[in-house]
């Protein structure tokens, strides 16, 4: 089970620092890597650098590239209140979302999170004026799902808190294991995977399809993302709206001739709160999100000007994001 959060940086026996970037360079010049540790103050748990890598995906011609980071070694876990110690985080977090119609408690000890009470909070323009809808009595031994409640904007600000901070807390560690432990995912009558929910860099071909018409995808997820460029309104402009455009995903396809692009842009009216998202950082984008436009190009290739290469652009956007839909992975 994953039980640390990815980590930047580590100590070696003698105290010195070392980053992931220097260990990777290191790496590259075939020199050994130091026994590690962990540089939380009064932590020093052995933890172990792992290079960067890709994943082959079935089915998909393009490979997933996974940073370089430093992660716990076998074994090894972070003393509690360590920075690094993602049990200790999570605790905290599930500690302050009390609310039963949200986080429900379950029989076997693990959480129930109703992603449709955060459906229709979105969905529902009208909900920072709405009272909350008392959820359905119990009857029997077998409590019934509140599939009418609808949150007030208050009670859906708190939960899209509570849901980012989970989310921010999944892409800081090395897998889904120690959420899915102690969170079952819940959309209605039906049961979801981490997998099927949260999809990291690389995997936006897999949410263009998710929204492909006719697929009757209408939930809520979550994407993570690196944060590229902002895009601000220029001076002249009418218009008042800032974009943040994430890192693309280029996927190859089975015409060499032909490239795919997957990008994703979140646009708000507060430019100011966007650049807070600063560029090369990770970004939890949570909520609806809709197919923009597809663009098509040609162009002659590089460096071998008989070939006509097709350029094919997909965008994805959240619809629309409110603050709490945004979180920065730390």
């Amino acid at each position: 089970m994953s039980k640390g959060i990815k980590m930047l940086s580590a100590v070696d026996a003698r105290g010195a620092r070392h980053s992931v970037d220097s260990l990777q360079t290191q790496h590259d010049n075939n020199l050994a890597t130091p026994a590690l540790f962990c540089d939380s103050p009064n932590c020093g748990s052995a933890v172990r650098f792992v290079k960067r890598h890709t994943k082959n995906r079935i089915d998909r011609v393009e490979p997933i590239h996974v940073p370089a980071y430093i992660g716990l070694s076998r074994g090894s876990e972070h003393i509690l209140g360590c920075r690094y110690d993602a049990p200790g985080r999570l605790k905290l977090i599930l500690a302050a979302a009390s609310d039963p119609n949200f986080m429900h408690a379950l029989d076997d000890g693990k959480r129930e999170l109703r992603l449709l009470i955060l459906h229709r909070g979105l969905k529902d323009k009208g909900a920072s004026g709405n009272a909350a809808t008392p959820p359905p009595s119990v009857t029997g031994n077998s409590p019934q799902r509140p599939t009418g409640f609808r949150a007030t904007h208050q009670q859906l600000d708190s939960y899209l808190r509570t849901t980012t901070d989970l989310l921010a807390l999944r892409a800081a560690c090395d897998d889904d294991e120690l959420l899915a432990a102690q969170l079952t995912l819940r959309f209605g009558e039906h049961t979801l995977t981490w997998q099927d929910f949260f999809f990291e860099s690389g995997r936006y071909d897999e949410v263009w399809d998710k929204l492909a018409p006719g697929a009757q995808l209408d939930m809520p997820l979550a994407l993570l993302g690196t944060v590229k460029s902002h895009r601000s309104p220029p001076a002249s402009a009418t218009y008042t709206t800032t974009y943040l455009n994430c890192e693309s995903q280029y996927n190859r396809t089975d015409d060499p001739n032909r490239q795919e692009y997957f990008e994703v842009s979140v646009s708000h009216e507060d430019g100011v709160w966007l650049q807070t998202f600063p560029a090369g950082s990770q970004l939890i984008m949570f909520g609806l999100w809709r197919r923009g436009k597809t663009t098509e190009s040609t162009k002659p290739h590089p460096r071998d000007a008989t070939r006509i290469m097709t350029y094919v652009t997909h965008k994805l956007s959240p619809a629309p994001p409110s603050k709490r839909q945004l979180a920065g992975v730390t």
